[in-house]
This record gives C-alpha cells, sequence and structure tokens, in this order.
C-alpha cells in the first residue's frame, strides 16, 4: 500500500503548491540534527528521542528556502564571535544601567560553603 502524504495545512491557505512538502522548487525550512549524543541513545524510537530530548545544541544543519545557514554547527551568515561580544557588551552596559553589577560578586565563602568544607 502507497501512503501519500497530504499538505493539509499548506492547501488550506492555499499554498500548497509552494510549501507544505519537501519537493524541488518549494521552499522549505529543514533542520539536521545530530542524534550521535548520549542523550539521544539508544536511537530506538527516533521521532521520540528528537520530540523529548532534543535541544538546540543537536541542531547540526539549518537550511532556509534552499540557504545553507548553519553547517556542521558553524553559522554562515554571521560573524559569532562578533554576536557573542556585542551580547557581553549591552550585557553590561545593562548591568551598570540598573545598578545590579554588585549581584555578579561572589560571597566571600563561596566555594567553602558549597563544597561543604569544614571552616
Amino acid at each position: 500500500m502507497r501512503y501519500r502524504t497530504i499538505p493539509v495545512a499548506a492547501r488550506a491557505l492555499g499554498l500548497d503548491k509552494e510549501i507544505g512538502s519537501l519537493e524541488s522548487g518549494k521552499k522549505a525550512d529543514v533542520i539536521l540534527i545530530d542524534m550521535f549524543k548520549p542523550h539521544l541513545y539508544p536511537l530506538n524510537m527516533p521521532v521520540y528521542r528528537v520530540a523529548y530530548f532534543a535541544n538546540g545544541n543537536d541542531v547540526d544543519t539549518v537550511i532556509v528556502n534552499g540557504q545553507i545557514l548553519m553547517a556542521k554547527r558553524h553559522v554562515r551568515t554571521v560573524d559569532e564571535a562578533e554576536v557573542l561580544e556585542l551580547a557581553q557588551k549591552e550585557s553590561e552596559k545593562a548591568l551598570r544601567r540598573t545598578r545590579l553589577t554588585h549581584l555578579l560578586a561572589l560571597p566571600d565563602r563561596f566555594w567553602k560553603t558549597t563544597r561543604g568544607l569544614p571552616d
């Protein structure tokens, strides 16, 4: 018996000629997940493993409308180092603006109390 997938949502929107299935000439967004991770093993029931255990860190490749945006966990469309540097600077500015920088300091006895070491 042959099963045919029907792009119901795309058809309801009148867009089934453009989206709704993976076919040549149609728009599509696709992610590839690296399943070779301890939290995704064993590989039986892969749909459930992805739905319940996979997260953004497991995404290996991202393709949007035929353009590869990320491959082998390397983003190709932006400078990751620049984005991280900007995020750090903005975070520091926000902490200064809100006068919350004091919350970044570790208490004097932080390491001793967290490890349960005697005084």
